[in-house]
């Protein structure tokens, strides 16, 4: 029998909406920036991609954008992604703005509602040193205002302090780009950081939670929002947002963000999710994410969710040709074991690269079987 103190309620108490309808378009926020990087070293910069995507979230949000680093001026510009559609409309709209960041030292903090910091390289080493940069940031912290770090980020934080002397993150939980991340994608620059983001996080207090390698992970812990890697940059954006007062339009996902999203629900409902998704819509995803997390993803689980991984390395071979590729999955399908499978496998890769150099070591792994 249903419970007619249920439909007493229903009629009696107010339904409130929580979901704003409206922009509020007085909303500001200052993007902070690398300055680090520069033709000499343009690895060591900010990440524009990262830059670009958080900033054309918020701008289409209505959300007014500032871009400073720590000196100020202009800014690194890359090109090598000049192909990318939103990377092409985000300097429509922002290269003037890197043409001429704001310097730290004369941000007035009180105009902003919040700051967002990109990463990239290039934010481990002038984010966390530059002193009016660290003051800047100590600011919005002492005001409580939002603050979102993604990626590298989060080092431009990690040593802020209170007022009583406790780090800001201390007790938070935190996030950023692990170190099984950098040890497999900034091995070259590992030897010239001052720290790893997971390790000094960890040292000052911040409670670190992480989604596995290249797949996103956001950590939002009041009004600190902190995000692991590329992939998760858009999701933080809207999580500022939220905090903001602002609920996020529906739009239509960045392809490598579709891509990492898709990997992750795969890992929870089976790999056919990605036959799906590539047949209902293939151009809504980038084959160039997919074959990048199904190289690094094995050699980076611990042994117990190989198999797994082992897996979507199968599945997400439907989709491209690459000899370093093919070579890696059949050593590791005959690590796990799966010797008719890697047989297979082996007997397509000697058709197609018949005089590829690692002919003679993959034909060797069947020899002791």
């Amino acid at each position: 029998m249903k419970n007619p103190l249920f439909y007493l309620l229903l009629l009696v108490l107010p339904l409130h909406n929580a979901v704003a309808t409206e922009h509020d378009t007085s909303a500001r926020v200052l993007m902070l920036i690398s300055g680090y990087g520069s033709e000499a070293r343009p690895a060591l910069s900010y990440d524009l991609e990262e830059l670009a995507q958080a900033y054309l979230v918020l701008h289409d949000n209505g959300v007014e954008l500032d871009i400073a680093t720590p000196k100020g001026g202009p800014v690194l510009v890359k090109s090598n992604k000049d192909d990318l559609a939103y990377i092409q409309r985000f300097k429509s709209i922002a290269l003037q703005q890197l043409q001429n960041t704001l310097p730290a030292g004369t941000v007035d903090t009180k105009n902003y509602r919040g700051v967002f910091i990109v990463g990239g390289a290039g934010a481990m080493f002038d984010l966390p040193t530059d002193k009016a940069t660290q003051e800047m940031l100590t600011e919005f912290v002492a005001a409580q205002a939002n603050i979102a770090a993604v990626c590298h980020g989060p080092a431009a934080i990690a040593d802020i302090t209170l007022a009583s002397g406790k780090y800001f993150i201390e007790g938070k939980r935190v996030n950023g780009f692990t170190n099984t991340e950098e040890k497999a994608f900034s091995s070259e620059h590992i030897a010239l950081f001052p720290f790893l983001v997971q390790d000094k996080l960890i040292q000052n207090g911040g409670r670190f939670v992480h989604n596995d390698p290249m797949l996103p992970f956001v950590a939002v812990d009041g009004n600190l929002i902190t995000a692991q890697n590329p992939s998760s940059v858009p999701r933080a954006a809207e999580a500022l947002l939220l905090k903001l007062g602002i609920t996020p339009q529906q739009r239509d996902l960045f392809k490598d963000e579709a891509t990492m999203l898709l990997v992750d629900k795969a890992k929870d409902t089976g790999t056919f999710t990605i036959d799906i998704a590539m047949a209902q819509h293939f151009e809504a995803y980038d084959v160039n994410y997919l074959a990048l997390y199904g190289f690094y993803a094995y050699p980076l689980a611990s042994d117990h969710r190989k198999p797994r991984e082992l897996d979507l390395m199968v599945t997400i071979a439907n989709y491209f040709e690459h000899p370093a590729y093919e070579s890696s999955m059949i050593k590791a399908l005959v690590e796990q074991g799966r010797i008719g499978k890697a047989r297979a496998v082996l007997d397509t890769f000697l058709t197609r690269y018949p005089d590829h150099k690692d002919v003679p070591t993959l034909t060797g792994l069947f020899d002791i079987q």
